[in-house]
């Protein structure tokens, strides 16, 4: 494309146009010529990104779901670490008269005891309950981790990433989930080989 008007006043820089001195230091015409650009280009570098965007997105979500996923594992296990059961009724609470208990106050001993035994397993159950949902997401949330950062390694529109850069990330990915899947164990196989 040529960048000067064709009476030679004008010169397009890339986005305006701007006074030419190319024939001497006339004064250029007042009103600066029509010219169309082609943005063909511009429409293709969208599309990219737009999918670099859902890619980040992706990655984002899947990352952000499987730390959800650990704090609530680490919260479940609190609860079912720290949370205190009912009190156990006391023999002297109901000795009102301080000479053992009699037939009256056994009887209320004894409802309150069965009251206590009920919240007791119902307090078990829960904090088994806590303890089965602290296993359960601990064992989901690193996946998910694990699957963000695959869509990340894998992403063919991320521009800002080497090869090399990519390959380490891949293969601290593929540890993880090893560690994930087989508690280590193939890497310590592998890492065993050489030591027999």
């Amino acid at each position: 494309m040529n960048n000067v008007s064709e009476d030679g006043q004008w010169m397009y820089d890339g986005s305006k146009w701007v006074p030419s001195n190319t024939n001497g230091p006339a004064t250029p015409k007042k009103n600066a010529p029509e010219i169309s650009v082609n943005n063909s280009g511009k429409k293709s570098e969208r599309i990219s990104e737009v999918g670099w965007w859902i890619s980040q997105g992706v990655t984002q979500f899947f990352i952000l779901i499987g730390f959800i996923m650990m704090v609530m594992s680490a919260g479940y296990s609190h609860s079912a670490s720290y949370t205190e059961g009912p009190v156990v009724p006391d023999q002297n609470d109901y000795d009102t008269d301080k000479n053992g208990l009699e037939p009256g106050e056994i009887e209320n001993f004894t409802k309150d005891f069965e009251i206590y035994q009920d919240l007791q397993e119902k307090h078990l159950k829960d904090r088994n309950q806590d303890t089965g949902n602290a296993v359960y997401w601990a064992s989901i949330g690193p996946g998910f981790i694990i699957l963000g950062l695959l869509v990340f390694c894998l992403n063919d529109n991320s521009k800002e990433m080497s090869n090399s850069l990519r390959i380490t990330m891949m293969i601290g990915t593929l540890y993880l989930l090893s560690n994930m899947l087989f508690d280590g164990g193939a890497i310590n196989f592998i890492a065993g080989i050489g030591t027999e």
